[in-house]
């Protein structure tokens, strides 16, 4: 009776050891292939009518630059840019960092290159270099990882009254580089 219930017990323990082998090596592939890698997120660029997203890229450090095209009709004068992870949830508008959309500020862009405002023609394009901001300040992440947000750009339009105008532009899930 007691070799039966030896049987038994090694029997349990080879058919249950044979099955968390088998888990293991399954994960360990699963893992090794990549499945779980946050750098298969896809990057895209969703613009608003009338912009185009020519190309993008944020830096490990927050600093997002894009090429930014329009093709509105009119020369437009960008005077200030934000970048945020998320929409404030009164108006639509910036959550974190630049919420005001407001001109240049060395908190809010990495060089001077918006200080005295980008000129945007029609069927042209230009480049706006900015932090991009989160819940936990500059939106700063390792090699790979993604980041999502929302750009809107404060801007006037030339020929038509001296009116600011606050847009949000694009949309976007870009990895960092």
């Amino acid at each position: 009776m007691t070799s039966l219930k030896l049987q038994a017990a090694l029997d349990f323990m080879v058919s249950y050891g044979l099955a968390i082998l088998i888990i293991t090596i399954a994960l360990y592939v699963v893992f090794s292939l990549g499945v779980f890698n946050p750098k298969l997120a896809p990057t895209v660029c969703n613009p608003a009518p009338g912009f185009v997203c020519k190309a993008y890229a944020i830096s490990t450090n927050s600093t997002f630059t894009i090429s930014l095209a329009q093709a509105t009709g009119g020369t437009i004068d960008i005077t200030g840019a934000a970048c945020s992870s998320s929409v404030n949830s009164s108006s639509d508008m910036p959550q974190y960092g630049n919420v005001h959309v407001l001109g240049y500020s060395s908190a809010y862009y990495p060089n001077t290159n918006i200080q005295s405002g980008l000129n945007l023609y029609s069927d042209g394009s230009n480049t706006i270099d900015l932090y991009c901001f989160n819940g936990g300040g500059k939106a700063t992440s390792s090699l790979g990882y993604t980041f999502s947000g929302y750009l809107w750009i404060n801007y006037t339009i030339s020929n038509l009254p001296p009116t600011h105008y606050i847009k949000r532009v694009a949309t976007f899930t870009v990895s960092y580089t």
